[in-house]
């Protein structure tokens, strides 16, 4: 894991932490650097720069960011989409056996073991990026089971196909649901979005040089909308493990449906 991904791995108040220290630094350092004793008389031969030139920077930002802030939120979108499906087929599952008029009893088994796996091994496991093996065996007992209705003497071939197939489903949707807590975030567009923000702070230095009150005005607005902006979309960036992480309620609901026995 590279320092980008161990950054974005970090508990909320120390990602929100660190990316507001980086930039309130840099912004300091910009500012001393500008009107500091040693420096200030060099920096400020370059007053002149037109604001545009920050008008500039500012476009590339807000384009990088935009395409950053898509991502992160359509693998967000996808992995609650994914948590809905797999338990709305689980509950149709479970409403197709009981009105089927075919045994219950082991399909509830496997249903309600798969449902207290998911939640109770195999959420935590997604938090580091990983599937839980009980889960996996719990996954196939319950299409075994499904699949094991066929020779019912009771069976309708076109009932039992609707199940198999809805049994099918809540394996999609968790296969789903693994591949997106194991995603882990693009490197090289947070790099490119962290460095276009600081060359931002650069350009804000360079076209205020004229009066140190202006210029500190122009850096807090600047920098604290970069930490505000980048600090929201880090938060979302990993679906499964963060502090704003997906809850597994909608498949946890079922177990207070399916009965315990």
């Amino acid at each position: 894991m590279n320092l980008i991904d161990t950054w974005l791995s970090l508990p909320l108040p120390a990602l929100w932490l660190c990316l507001a220290g980086f930039y309130s630094a840099s912004a300091i350092i910009l500012i001393y650097l500008s009107f500091g004793r040693l420096t200030g008389a060099w920096v400020q031969s370059f007053v002149g720069v037109v604001p545009p030139y920050f008008a500039g920077m500012v476009v590339i930002f807000g384009i990088l960011v935009g395409f950053l802030a898509n991502d992160v939120w359509d693998r967000s979108r996808r992995a609650a989409a994914a948590v809905r499906s797999e338990a709305a087929n689980l509950t149709s599952l479970y409403d197709l056996l009981y009105t089927s008029g075919l045994p219950a009893l082991p399909i509830d088994h496997t249903i309600r073991t798969y449902v207290s796996t998911v939640v109770e091994k195999e959420w935590p496991a997604m938090a580091r990026g990983e599937a839980a093996p009980e889960a996996e065996s719990a996954q196939d007992q319950m299409l075994e089971a499904v699949a094991n209705l066929e020779a019912e003497p009771k069976s309708s071939p076109a009932i039992t196909r609707v199940m198999l197939d809805t049994a099918l489903k809540i394996r999609d949707a968790r296969y789903e649901r693994l591949l997106l807590s194991a995603d882990y975030s693009e490197s090289f567009k947070w790099m490119s979005v962290l460095l276009i923000a600081l060359v931002g702070q650069v350009s804000v230095a360079i076209v205020h040089l004229g009066r140190a009150r202006p210029h500190i005005a122009a850096m807090v607005i600047f920098t604290t909308g970069v930490v505000v902006v980048l600090g929201l979309i880090a938060s979302h960036e990993f679906p499964f493990s963060s502090a704003l992480a997906i809850s597994p309620e909608p498949i946890a609901a079922l177990l207070k449906i399916i009965p315990n026995g």
